[in-house]
């Protein structure tokens, strides 16, 4: 910023005097040399006048990315600390629907507001551009995704993803966590 104002004033101070010709004294007879000396001095000031322009736009743009990147980030880290909450709220909707009360109108009614409330923060975190990671038959990714377990399964390639254990979460190309899940593998070779 320092540099920016310095560049400011002394582009201030680098003013043009104004023409001192008056009719009084004579124009001299120099082939033009004080017109060029002025035009000179034109282009050099309209050149540090352009150059500071750009100078101002390359500052907003890292402003704008630095504010962009700090928005993603406090995003990140409160995402990262409500994971958990997320995770024992689909625990608890799965333990509900499963459960051998599941068909009791009260059960049904706690599922409901689970459910919503889950909804809730699945608005929220599509309105806060973060992708939930929840792979289902898709291909391993360690980018994206942590392996926990592997296992064979027959008429299943090898490195596809079988169970999603817990959702991983990215916002933009960060990623905040990864889904944790158990990916397929080649069948050992049989010896004979």
């Amino acid at each position: 910023m320092e540099d920016f104002e310095d560049r400011k004033n002394e582009l201030e101070s680098d003013t043009l005097e104004p023409e001192t010709t008056t009719a009084s004294q004579p124009e001299t007879s120099d082939g033009g040399e004080g017109h060029a000396t002025h035009d000179a001095r034109i282009a050099e000031l309209t050149d540090r006048w352009k150059r500071a322009m750009a100078e101002a736009e390359n500052a907003r743009k890292r402003a704008e990315a630095a504010r962009i990147e700090g928005r993603d980030h406090g995003i990140a880290l409160t995402i990262e600390a409500l994971a958990p909450g997320f995770d024992a709220l689909a625990l608890g909707i799965e333990a509900a629907r499963s459960g051998p009360d599941a068909k009791d109108k009260r059960v049904a009614q706690h599922l409901e507001g689970l459910e919503r409330i889950r909804s809730c923060f699945d608005t929220a975190m599509k309105a806060l551009d973060v992708r939930i990671i929840a792979p289902d038959d898709a291909a391993f990714d360690p980018a994206h995704h942590e392996a926990i377990d592997t296992q064979v399964r027959e008429g299943v390639e090898a490195g596809r993803v079988l169970v999603l254990h817990r959702p991983g979460y990215a916002i933009g190309r960060r990623l905040i966590r990864p889904a944790r899940v158990t990916v397929s593998a080649a069948p050992e070779p049989r010896e004979g």
